[in-house]
């Protein structure tokens, strides 16, 4: 049975500990962040991939920061699973935000006309420790398109957008780097843009809080 001992902390713990809390969410962010932002605005064609792979990078790294809390207090795995994943979303929501506002900047809208909608269906089959497998399918809709500017000549979204025949204005990247998306789609902006901007402060709030519980805990 596990027994719950309380430790004595020294400045550097306390300290390790705080650049944990906040530093290491702040790092995989910024790392988020840059590699969006390479990938969409960098020189070389290359950029596009060392951007995404450092877009990824933060997205894996973003699980094991939570367990550079202070393990003195119980709730101490629990919150760092639970944060850990929230950074992981943050992660993704932080490339889709530079995503949509590099697009929002350069981007070039023209009208296009609806040629065809082909609905994909994409599985996934993984088995895990236990030898249960799994299957995940996700639906994607490609829109065939003939555009006035002559490109984009498809968008793919996760929901049907238009049906054969109809007209419809779409937002492009000149630099063919972004996805192409509805114009009124990205002017209303997505929910990404807010688990953006809630997100990271609530991850850094719950591991501070953590850290503050195990403090009080020690001086009772």
């Amino acid at each position: 049975m596990y027994v719950y001992k309380r430790r004595r902390r020294t400045w550097p713990m306390v300290v390790f500990h705080v650049m944990g809390a906040v530093g290491a969410p702040l790092l995989v962010l910024g790392m988020a962040y840059g590699g969006a932002t390479y990938a969409v605005d960098g020189g070389p064609g290359s950029s596009v991939f060392l951007g995404n792979a450092l877009v990824v990078a933060a997205f894996l790294l973003a699980f094991s920061t939570g367990f550079l809390l202070d393990p003195d207090h119980p709730f101490q795995p629990f919150v760092a699973i639970v944060t850990s994943v929230l950074l992981a979303g943050s992660v993704l929501a932080v490339a889709a935000k530079v995503d949509d506002e590099t697009l929002r900047t350069r981007g070039e809208s023209t009208g296009c006309r609806v040629l065809d909608v082909d609905r994909q269906e994409h599985t996934t089959t993984y088995t895990d420790s236990n030898g249960v497998t799994h299957t995940s399918t996700r639906v994607d809709y490609k829109h065939e398109l003939r555009c006035a500017a002559r490109r984009p000549d498809s968008m793919t979204l996760d929901k049907k957008y238009a049906d054969q025949g109809e007209h419809i204005n779409v937002t492009y990247d000149p630099r063919g780097r972004i996805d192409p998306k509805p114009t009124d789609r990205l002017e209303r902006g997505s929910v990404w843009h807010t688990l953006a901007l809630v997100l990271p402060p609530v991850v850094i709030g719950l591991r501070l809080l953590v850290l503050l519980a195990a403090a009080l805990d020690r001086r009772r």
